[in-house]
């Protein structure tokens, strides 16, 4: 019947979406993962050792308390030390990671933005099986404002469906994953020709 045809077309709908979703989760947690072991090589860089267990450099960065600001003060005698100034992702926040996300994940953030959102919406809205997705899709997006164009930005605001913001959002965390993991190659060159590990960091 075509009521049972819409009911399916409906869930199928829903399915893509948190589909859709979840590539976005993963691929957020795979920014998180490298930008935190480009910020423990960027220190062990500035240190020109490695880290004791106990130092507080080894202690901030498994907190993800060396982030924000910090990045930029590479000192001259670092290996590479020019090429690392040029590269666009040192200036910015968190290397494009910015505050937003850097220790929570998409989901997690959600939940909060719902709460806050929870007195302006009525429970019909907020019971909608792609309620959350929908909140979860613009959460993306607050993830990538250090990283993405105002131009990209202002596209995902003006998204038709979360299933495209998150299309759109899963095409510039790829971007920005991709940036990142050639860093890595850099920063690992870098931490060799020091004599320093870089096995655990990514």
């Amino acid at each position: 019947s075509s009521m049972s045809s819409k009911r399916a077309s409906s869930v199928h709908a829903i399915s893509e979406l948190y589909r859709a979703a979840n590539r976005v989760y993963r691929i957020h947690e795979e920014r998180k993962t490298l930008v935190a072991g480009l910020l423990t090589g960027l220190a062990r860089l500035r240190n020109g050792r490695r880290p004791d267990r106990n130092s507080d450099v080894l202690r901030d960065l498994d907190g993800i308390g060396l982030v924000i600001g910090r990045n930029d003060k590479l000192h001259e005698r670092t290996p590479g030390h020019e090429r690392m100034q040029n590269n666009p992702l040192i200036k910015m926040e968190n290397m494009g990671l910015g505050n937003f996300g850097i220790l929570s994940t998409i989901p997690n953030l959600a939940e909060e933005l719902m709460l806050r959102l929870e007195p302006h919406y009525g429970s019909t809205h907020r019971e909608r099986e792609e309620y959350k997705a929908e909140v979860a899709s613009f959460v993306a997006f607050q993830t990538l404002e250090a990283y993405a164009s105002p131009r990209e930005m202002a596209k995902a605001l003006l998204a038709p469906s979360a299933a495209e913001r998150f299309g759109m959002a899963y095409d510039i965390m790829a971007r920005h994953r991709e940036e990142l993991y050639e860093w890595t190659k850099t920063v690992s060159d870098d931490l060799a020709d020091c004599g320093e590990e870089c096995g655990d960091l990514w």
